[in-house]
């Protein structure tokens, strides 16, 4: 007896230590064990992160609605076929996407790419939608922390490193 109880304590206790530790997975089982801890340490003290997640959730609301029907709701791209024209448009969730600054993404979306088939988008969304847009592909596709911010001067990442390949000339004299 009481080596069930000593197992019992034992088992209680690991189980007590990896859901207070924060180990996360992504498998669904633990999604209750992650989401837990992700409360315990961000939302459940800040009530203003309701308010960005209700900005998150606007985000993935227009991206699926203005994005998702080329670049797929997971943000992979790939080839597609929209109004009858064969394209690829970019894999969001690509190192190479992840490290474009967030003014670069806003960028594209108010010029497009004409010849790659990725159409303007300023005169259908506004500056502060598609800086929603910018948040919901940095946290949800591409799996980056939230900073919470949809300014455009606060970039959450770097310029491309590609950049200075291509501007040699760019270094002061």
């Amino acid at each position: 007896m009481t080596k069930i109880f000593v197992c019992l304590a034992v088992v209680g206790g690991c189980l007590l230590i990896y859901a207070c530790g924060g180990v996360a997975s992504n498998n669904s089982s633990n999604a209750i064990v992650s989401n837990a801890t992700s409360t315990t340490n961000t939302t459940a003290v800040h009530p203003e992160s309701t308010v960005a997640d209700a900005d998150l959730a606007k985000g993935k609301e227009l991206y699926n609605k203005n994005c998702a029907n080329c670049h797929k709701e997971s943000g992979e791209g790939g080839p597609t076929v929209v109004d009858g024209r064969k394209m690829k448009p970019d894999n969001l969730t690509d190192d190479r996407r992840k490290r474009l600054s967030d003014d670069k993404y806003i960028e594209t979306m108010v010029k497009g790419i004409e010849d790659e088939g990725m159409p303007s988008y300023k005169d259908k969304l506004t500056d502060a939608e598609m800086h929603e847009i910018v948040r919901y592909i940095r946290v949800s596709l591409q799996q980056q922390p939230d900073t919470g911010s949809t300014s455009s001067t606060a970039p959450s990442n770097p310029a491309p490193a590609n950049t200075a390949a291509k501007n040699t000339n760019t270094s002061p004299k």
